[in-house]
């Protein structure tokens, strides 16, 4: 998870953005004040004051105009996905903008020039592209930009450049999400993929749900109440259902189920699950003392859980799988009470003429800890080829990347473009911070096969009209724990 060291540094940055904002008269571009400064607002130009800079990369730094070859894709493979350009551009877009600065800071900092390469590979590609490249001793790229679901995989082939002990790259540092990239690797001496601040799109793929205002005030009285219930730790899955079923409605007078009728919740049958999977803090595995993962899916917990996920969806009039785009579609025109969807899907909503909520997917029990939001698979990582020559240019250039990006990039995202470009009330802009800081992954969700696909229980149970655990896991457990063996002994050969 995202730690509250890290949020609340993140809300820092977000005022300094807005301090510069303001203080350059409502947000007009100006080329006063280095990257390492801002003007308080209310004072003259001359009275700056500093902000932090990184102390892992040497002030004197420079790498002599060296160009960084950057691989980087923004096709979608599903249409109800997007990706944020990494180049940014001087569009007047607040993201595009704080993208483009923070990549002409860089340069200017470090003395080098970026070649930004969109690859125009589709997003379900990015791995077997990167992988002909790599495999084919190609060193016209520097670094990769990839989906996670289909790159990651590609460690153990040794494609990777461990980064253990790349000079200027601190992953404790707030900019890079430590705990998740701790999640992506095994072991403690291998880091060969890398994630955080360097890339919105990190924020963008966290899972999350929505819901309808007005039609929660029709069944359940004030709105409100239902961020209040989030906050209590009271929003459970036994709460998501009751709600689900109390708002169906037959509108096409039927008298039987049918896609014109109204429905409490609308998901599809795969990523949507896995954000209730995780959310009601279902785990696959557990770390032992020297990094490597165990298997933890088969407890009495998790097999409980599971028999009220497959409730919920699969035994709820008031619940529809659907595609994507089309839950979408039926949820802009008011035709159901939840969403479930990514903090992108907000992009998708912003011509809704009813008001909408954002809140995480629902706890099992009141007595979960935490609510937990999980980062789509489509998260983008970024990784270095095994025959990259510029090693320690490249090592400062991602950590800087990732500073600049966490200065300026994501609050502008996150303040500036999210919490009130796309969220529609001060509460869904508290939820946001929540989700923020409870995003996670589990490395059997990152790497898929080599863990017989247990990351991908949830969908594929309810794929299968399955609810029995433990008996889905009896059946696959043997597979996946030579699987996860042998991911372990070739990520330790490396």
């Amino acid at each position: 998870m995202l730690s509250f060291k890290r949020l609340t540094a993140l809300a820092v940055c977000g005022l300094l953005l807005i301090s510069a904002m303001a203080a350059c008269g409502g947000g007009d571009k100006t080329a006063d004040g280095g990257p390492d400064t801002v003007t308080a607002a209310g004072d003259t130009a001359a009275e700056t004051t500093t902000v932090f800079r990184n102390e892992n990369i040497p002030a004197d730094l420079d790498l002599g105009g060296e160009t960084i070859n950057v691989w980087y894709f923004t096709k979608n493979s599903d249409v109800s996905e997007s990706f944020i350009d990494m180049k940014g551009e001087q569009s007047g877009e607040v993201v595009d903008d704080a993208l483009y600065e923070r990549n002409m800071s860089v340069e200017e900092q470090l003395n080098m020039k970026f070649n930004f390469v969109d690859t125009g590979v589709a997003s379900s590609d990015t791995g077997t592209e990167m992988r002909k490249l790599i495999m084919a001793g190609s060193d016209e790229y520097d670094f990769y930009n990839v989906v996670q679901w289909n790159s990651a995989r590609y460690v153990t082939e040794g494609l990777f450049m461990n980064m253990i002990n790349a000079p200027y790259i601190n992953i404790e540092e707030p900019w890079w999400s430590t705990e998740y990239i701790n999640e992506i690797n095994i072991g403690k001496s291998n880091l060969f993929l890398l994630c955080g601040d360097i890339d919105i799109d990190m924020i963008r793929c966290i899972g999350c749900m929505y819901f309808n205002k007005q039609m929660y005030e029709n069944y359940f009285g004030n709105p409100e109440d239902q961020y209040s219930q989030v906050l209590d730790g009271k929003w459970t899955v036994d709460r998501l259902y009751e709600n689900a079923a109390a708002s169906y409605a037959d509108l096409d007078g039927d008298n039987k189920v049918s896609a014109a009728d109204q429905f409490g919740m609308l998901l599809n049958n795969y990523n949507n699950i896995d954000v209730i999977f995780f959310g009601m803090g279902m785990r696959t595995t557990g770390r032992d003392a020297d990094g490597n993962p165990f298997l933890v899916l088969n407890s009495e917990r998790n097999i409980d859980a599971m028999e009220a996920l497959y409730h919920v969806v699969m035994e709820n009039e008031g619940v529809k799988l659907g595609p994507p785009l089309d839950n979408t579609k039926d949820f802009n025109n008011g035709l159901a009470l939840y969403l479930v969807g990514f903090l992108y899907s907000s992009e998708l909503l912003r011509d809704m003429t009813q008001d909408y909520g954002i809140i995480p997917a629902p706890k099992y029990n009141e007595e979960q800890e935490n609510y937990s939001s999980v980062v789509h698979d489509i998260a983008t990582l970024q990784c270095l080829p095994a025959s990259c020559q510029k090693f320690e240019q490249v090592s400062a250039v991602l950590e800087l990347m990732a500073f600049e990006s966490y200065k300026s990039v994501t609050p502008a995202y996150y303040e500036t473009a999210l919490k009130t470009k796309y969220t529609r009330d001060n509460l869904s802009s508290q939820i946001v911070d929540l989700l923020h800081d409870t995003a996670m992954t589990d490395i059997a969700y990152v790497f898929g096969d080599a863990f017989n696909s247990l990351g991908y229980t949830g969908r594929n149970m309810i794929q299968s009209k399955k609810s029995d655990l433990s008996s889905w896991y009896a059946s696959r457990e043997k597979t996946a724990l030579k699987k996860m063996q042998q991911l372990i002994d070739a990520y330790n050969e490396l």
